[in-house]
């Protein structure tokens, strides 16, 4: 039975933070397969029995059937290595897929009991993300990092050692870090923030001379505008006062307010300030889905 899509995936923390050398389609059933599964907060593993998927081939993005198959023959040998402790350097692998076959434009997968909970534990919690988004990301690089982000946007930052992100992108090849950054770190957060709802920077960290780490600065597409809105809020506040009063005639004129409206906005601080706060919110799309900007613009400041 092929199961409907859920707009969201819910992956397991220990997914997430884990490796793998799968290719760009691997990842894709892998993140197709998660979607249909049913998690929990506190499941009984010791009931679980093997699992049968069932996906699409045209769910793939991908038409070229020669490299699909491929794909999913190194599929059923390939190890997600769960990472228990990166310093301490305690792994598990696990196969998740040993069995895979394609009939009439369809893929069946099957998943081991044992390997089951893995995928629907969510106890120690669990990362977010948007299906469409992640499928429609051609590097795996990009594919890895939008779960890493995903799993720390609500912290809207994240710091990760750099051998510890290059072993989780599966990336250690790049022993110099400019390679690293040029080749991985640089397109995957340009892919990201272009195709996906997070907007993601990065700044490598020094001790001495050398590279020791990464910092990521996530923002959703809500946060991003929450932020531009507050910073034009700082700098207009920073402007001297004739500066002002040109910018906010100029602001107005954007408007097809009346005469009387326009004296009464100029006349009062407050209905200055807050002409100022929701034009900027307007054009930030912090607030979102406004029609008749002159309108709504007029209701707020002058029906109270």
């Amino acid at each position: 039975m092929i199961v409907s899509k859920r707009k969201y995936n819910r992956q397991p923390n220990i997914i997430t933070r884990s490796n793998d050398q799968m290719s760009l389609i691997e990842k894709r059933v892998l993140y197709l397969v998660i979607n249909q599964m049913e998690t929990g907060i506190s499941v009984q593993k010791d009931l679980f029995k093997n699992l049968e998927f069932s996906i699409p081939l045209k769910e793939l993005n991908d038409t070229n059937y020669g490299r699909i198959k491929k794909a999913l023959t190194e599929l059923q040998s390939r190890k997600i290595t769960i990472i228990d402790d990166f310093t301490a350097k305690k792994f598990t692998s696990i196969i998740p897929f040993p069995y895979v076959s394609i009939n009439k434009s369809v893929v069946t997968l099957k998943m081991l009991g044992d390997v089951v909970p893995y995928f629907v534990e969510l106890k120690a919690g669990f990362t977010k993300y948007e299906l469409a988004a992640v499928l429609s990301l051609t590097s795996v690089y990009s594919q890895k990092l939008y779960e890493l982000c995903s799993r720390w946007k609500d912290k809207k930052m994240w710091v990760v050692p750099l051998d510890e992100i290059k072993m989780l992108l599966n990336a250690e090849n790049y022993a110099r870090y400019p390679d690293f950054r040029r080749s991985v770190l640089e397109l995957a957060v340009e892919e990201i923030s272009r195709k996906t709802d997070l907007k993601v920077s990065f700044t490598p960290l020094k001790e001495s001379r050398k590279y020791v780490a990464i910092e990521f600065k996530i923002l959703t597409d809500a946060a991003e505008a929450k932020e531009k809105h507050e910073e034009e809020m700082e700098a207009y506040h920073e402007m001297p006062p004739g500066e002002i009063a040109h910018y906010s005639r100029v602001l107005i004129h954007n408007y097809t307010f009346s005469r009387d409206q326009i004296d009464k906005i100029l006349g009062s601080n407050d209905l200055f300030y807050k002409f100022i706060e929701l034009e900027s919110k307007i054009a930030n799309n912090v607030i979102k889905d406004v029609k008749n900007p002159t309108a709504y613009m007029a209701k707020s400041l002058f029906e109270y």
